[in-house]
């Protein structure tokens, strides 16, 4: 899975939420102007994080709310909830090798073992990382 944009304004989004989410009516609008986005981009990410049970909100008030608490929440958990297909597909192998040549016949089941570890080592490395952290992380850099 290549960690696409979406990933970085899914965790921009989540952090404003958590900032901003108790004092401020908190909209795709106001966080497609805190991130640079489109509001319908914010609107599908909003949509994952939803459905993976994140955050609240009211179509058409807004009224974001995170509703996991922060330590509960994963690197993980958020690029699954945004990009479920990515995190299944850390890697492609090309569709069409030449089936007359060695390698070519022989390339998928070559490459299936090391990217799988590859694969196991990034999940298991996305899942080490909590949100929280990066909350804190940005207290720190803000002051």
């Amino acid at each position: 899975m290549h960690i696409s944009q979406k990933c970085s304004v899914a965790l921009h989004c989540l952090i404003f939420i958590n900032e901003y989410g108790d004092s401020a009516n908190v909209t795709s609008s106001l966080l497609a102007k805190s991130t640079g986005c489109n509001p319908v981009i914010i609107r599908n990410l909003l949509s994952g994080l939803k459905k993976a049970g994140m955050i609240s909100t009211q179509s058409g008030v807004g009224n974001t709310k995170l509703v996991k608490q922060p330590e509960d929440i994963t690197l993980y958990d958020i690029c699954n909830a945004i990009d479920p297909d990515g995190m299944r597909n850390l890697f492609g192998i090309h569709a069409s090798p030449a089936a007359a040549c060695p390698v070519g016949r022989n390339i998928h089941n070559i490459l299936q073992e090391p990217y799988g570890m590859i694969q196991e080592n990034f999940t298991e490395s996305l899942k080490s990382i909590r949100l929280d952290s990066i909350i804190n992380h940005f207290h720190e850099v803000s002051r």
